[in-house]
């Protein structure tokens, strides 16, 4: 094999991975699903007494996520009057998550072209068990990605440090997010990412299998 080809081999082992963690990433925290199962869980709309069900909270992170709703703006009525839920603070960290999470989809999409051009490369070639192999390769690589994420998870130190990547700014004594967005919600997050993740390569691993079929030999 020439070198342009394993550097295309490399490029397909790296972006498949990286497509279905990132397609991952966007299912999860833009689809309602996630807050909805921990909010009513946890029973946050009750205990901060914000006036409203579980579901439209979670419906409500979820248009934010989504950009239905520019500003992270939710307002309830106390003493009287009308007030937000979420302070200064509160609202600059989770437009910081948004913009991450948008940061995903454009690697996302990035690394799905790469890897789409890496296939029409190969199967223009004819090159189908090459292919193949530079697939398989890219499921050792999701495999190791995906044991790395949830040690270093489990690494305080690295949580920590990636705890404060996402919220830039430190939250108040008297902020509500820190009560909805927490630890478990974290743990959570990263199975259904994990487990999002696993689908998106099994049906990947469908389609390379289908386009790297090789032809039958037929004798009478």
């Amino acid at each position: 094999m020439s070198i342009f080809y394993r550097i295309l081999t490399i490029i397909i082992a790296v972006c498949m991975p990286v497509v279905s963690i990132c397609a991952a990433c966007n299912i999860v925290f833009r689809l309602p699903d996630l807050y909805v199962y921990e909010f009513n869980n946890q029973e946050i709309a009750r205990e901060i007494d914000l006036g409203m069900h579980d579901d439209e909270l979670g419906q409500f992170f979820s248009d934010f996520m989504k950009g239905k709703e520019n500003a992270f703006d939710l307002f309830t009525e106390y003493r009287d009057r009308e007030q937000n839920v979420f302070s200064t603070d509160e609202q600059i960290n989770m437009e910081n998550v948004r913009k991450l999470l948008n940061l995903t989809l454009y690697i996302a999409g990035i690394a799905l072209f790469l890897s789409i051009l890496c296939y029409f490369l190969f199967l223009w070639k004819k090159m189908k068990y090459e292919l193949r192999m530079a697939f398989k390769a890219g499921i050792v690589v999701f495999a190791v990605l995906q044991v790395l994420l949830h040690i270093t998870f489990n690494i305080s130190p690295v949580r920590a440090f990636f705890y404060h990547v996402i919220f830039i700014n430190p939250f108040g004594a008297d902020d509500v997010l820190p009560l909805m967005l927490t630890e478990r919600f974290a743990r959570l997050s990263m199975f259904a990412n994990s487990a999002v993740a696993l689908i998106a390569m099994v049906i990947l691993t469908s389609i390379t299998w289908r386009l790297t079929k090789p032809r039958r030999m037929f004798w009478q």
